[in-house]
């Protein structure tokens, strides 16, 4: 369930005898990283963390697995802006919350890990739940291991630096049992950072320059915007309206990364589409034809482009830390944007207002719903396209991972005051628990994850987290009895094998129940708007099971009729 407490200021606390390494971690998540809330499946080794976190100003969120706690830490920190911060218990809790650390690390987000580790001394081959924290983790993210209050200071200016960093991303800071009530000193002041704003500044308004004198000798530019230009204060700094201006002024198509639907506002007259999985192929043709991709905020990598660069297209890509093909332009892209967005530009020619207009007629056409009749359930056009109709004008929507998802990006448009919580990194089993921290988050607003039923019965089980606490989402389920992606690749590199992909599931309206939430079943198309109506209606959370068609398996292709 949800334990919460009432945040308050943080105290400073005593700085004597009385000052643990305890309350100098609780100040530095609350204090100096600016959070309010620790997702957590409570463990004996960090119990004076747990114990002490409301005086902190820390809400606790108790879910019932650390996968669903990394998640939901990840979805916050999208929705705050700020690092979003779990804790796990010794090398089983720390196994389990490895999944949100690859997320976090494929799709930059700034994640802090807490383990309370074993006591120090510990045989990692004898002790109890021992296991080398460092070694096992160290791949996904840097591992900070405090083993004395001598080295705590130390210890949290790496974590703080890693989680501002210019490319945030995950950290692990792992504190032995024996640890916590150590008497600590104070917390010295903070490193300078080694770049100072006016520096960014200088070196926004060049790479701007560069970027402005490509777009201007191009006759067929688009762009590419990417997570980062969220930029380090998050919601408040929605990069929307900078797009617009800049797209409108200059005559450029902008598209948008891999999971950044939400970037623009989808009816902007320069929105040109959401390149991801799931991109409609008469979109990536379109692509093919252009002379200038500039990616800022992101890097072109194979989910972008499907592959190299076409002949003749230049590539620029404006990134704290480029990588990929074409020229690297190391910058601040919040700045370059802002930088070119507050610029006057000439009047595009003809032909660049022509190529403008082609990629908002293309997207206008392709986003157009046309389910089909199917003998084996529901085609998932109908629901995308009901959901695109009625969803309210601040809606959080989550995704899961699959291919259910491709008729969400397409017939779903998203306003500037909606959002869209997905991971470019693929893991599946986001979309509950994610769902769950937006509901907690913003209980004012309507929030539905869209999941299929393998990655609903992955974490669905956070739906208890949201239900304990009053507020559970609206969650819709594609269940076509299979694990879709992987089928469609099945079905094309191993025809008429069975490589596992076959679902057997149990009654998940009964399921749902079995928490305390409203839910239904829809089996027919014509089920579908009503359902959904009622489901939007509901205020503590509801369940639509939709027996989707798993011959429509994609929004671009069927899977081949088997004989």
């Amino acid at each position: 369930m949800a334990t919460a407490t009432a945040p308050r200021t943080p105290d400073a606390g005593p700085q004597g005898t009385d000052w643990t390494v305890t309350h100098a971690v609780l100040r530095f998540l609350r204090a100096e990283l600016g959070c309010d809330r620790l997702f957590t499946v409570p463990g004996e080794a960090f119990l004076p963390l747990l114990g002490r976190a409301g005086e902190a100003g820390l809400e606790l969120v108790t879910v019932r697995h650390e996968a669903g706690a990394g998640f939901a830490a990840l979805a916050d920190a999208r929705l705050t802006g700020r690092p979003g911060v779990l804790a796990v218990n010794r090398s089983p809790g720390a196994a389990n919350a490895a999944i949100a650390l690859d997320a976090a690390q494929a799709d930059p987000t700034a994640l802090l890990l807490v383990v309370g580790g074993a006591e120090r001394g510990a045989d990692p081959r004898t002790g109890f739940q021992a296991t080398d924290i460092a070694a096992f983790l160290g791949g996904l993210a840097p591992v900070v291991t405090v083993t004395g209050a001598a080295g705590l200071p130390a210890a949290l200016e790496r974590c703080r630096r890693a989680l501002r960093a210019a490319v945030p991303g995950p950290v692990v800071l792992v504190v032995p049992e024996d640890v916590w009530e150590e008497p600590a000193g104070p917390a010295p002041a903070a490193d300078p950072e080694p770049c100072t704003a006016s520096e960014r500044r200088r070196n926004g308004q060049r790479t701007a320059a560069a970027v402005r004198e490509a777009l201007l000798a191009a006759e067929r530019p688009v762009l590419l915007a990417g997570r980062l230009l969220r930029g380090p204060g998050g919601p408040a700094e929605r990069p929307g309206a900078l797009l617009a201006r800049l797209g409108e002024g200059a005559g450029l198509p902008v598209l948008l990364g891999n999971k950044q639907q939400d970037l623009l506002d989808n009816a902007a007259p320069c929105y040109g589409g959401h390149l991801h999985l799931g991109t409609p192929r008469a979109t990536r043709e379109r692509l093919a034809g252009a002379d200038l991709l500039v990616v800022l905020g992101d890097r072109a990598d194979t989910v972008h482009l499907a592959g190299p660069p076409p002949p003749g297209l230049r590539v620029l890509t404006v990134h704290p830390e480029p990588a990929g093909p074409g020229e690297p332009l190391a910058a601040d892209p919040v700045a370059v944007l802002a930088e070119l967005a507050g610029q006057d530009w000439p009047e595009a020619p003809a032909a660049r207002r022509e190529w403008l207009r082609g990629w908002r007629a293309l997207e206008t056409a392709l986003a157009q719903a046309a389910p089909q009749p199917r003998p084996d359930g529901v085609d998932f056009a109908a629901v995308a396209a009901a959901l695109g109709r009625r969803l309210p004008p601040d809606a959080i929507v989550t995704l899961d991972a699959g291919n259910f998802s491709s008729w969400i990006h397409r017939h779903v448009p998203l306003g500037a005051g909606q959002r869209q919580l997905a991971l470019a990194g693929g893991s599946m089993g986001f979309g509950v628990p994610a769902a769950v921290a937006a509901a907690l988050r913003h209980p004012d607003r309507t929030v539905v994850a869209v999941v299929g039923d393998g990655g609903l019965l992955m974490t669905g089980n956070e739906l208890a987290t949201g239900c304990a606490a009053g507020r559970a989402p609206v969650v819709v389920v594609a269940d076509n009895g299979s694990y879709g992606t992987i089928r469609g690749h099945q079905d094309r590199a191993f025809p008429g094998r069975d490589c596992g992909t076959d679902l057997v599931n149990p009654d998940l309206v009964g399921w749902a129940r079995s928490f305390g939430l409203a839910a239904e079943r829809v089996e027919e198309p014509h089920q579908v708007e009503p359902a959904l109506r009622r489901a939007l209606a509901a205020r503590r959370g509801y369940l639509l099971h939709v027996r989707t068609s798993l011959q429509a398996v994609h929004a671009n292709f069927d899977l081949p009729r088997r004989a």
